[in-house]
């Protein structure tokens, strides 16, 4: 019976912890350029694919696109946005001079929500 009473506290600890588990393979995956293993992390039916050029197209819930230059990896953390603690953003930045970007920064939000990805203006 203490067995079985373990086992079912372990199940339900493990079922609470996978949003926090989740947002974390997620972050870690994006900055570590695995985005075949990231966009299973992404709520349907938002995606995230290499084009053959190099570049990345992350195309979110409402059909909205955006594409990220090579040159503008790895992703960043970037936090969230409060309403849930397993938000999460990442944020490609891009090369600039002087601190200015020469692109602006794109923004891939994963969210209890869904995903949406927008330029940063």
């Amino acid at each position: 019976m203490a067995a079985l009473v373990l086992v079912a506290i372990g199940v339900t600890i493990s079922w609470f912890d996978q949003p926090r588990r989740t947002t974390g393979q997620f972050v870690g995956e994006m900055h570590h350029e695995r985005y075949g293993d990231a966009v299973v992390r992404l709520f349907a039916p938002s995606t995230v694919s290499v084009e053959s050029d190099g570049g990345l197209v992350s195309v979110d819930q409402n059909d909205r696109s955006v594409s990220v230059s090579k040159m503008s990896w790895p992703f960043l953390a970037g936090g969230h946005d409060g309403d849930q603690e397993h938000d999460s953003k990442m944020t490609a930045l891009g090369p600039g001079t002087d601190g200015i970007l020469h692109d602006p920064a794109v923004t891939i939000t994963r969210s209890s929500r869904g995903s949406d990805v927008m330029p940063c203006r």
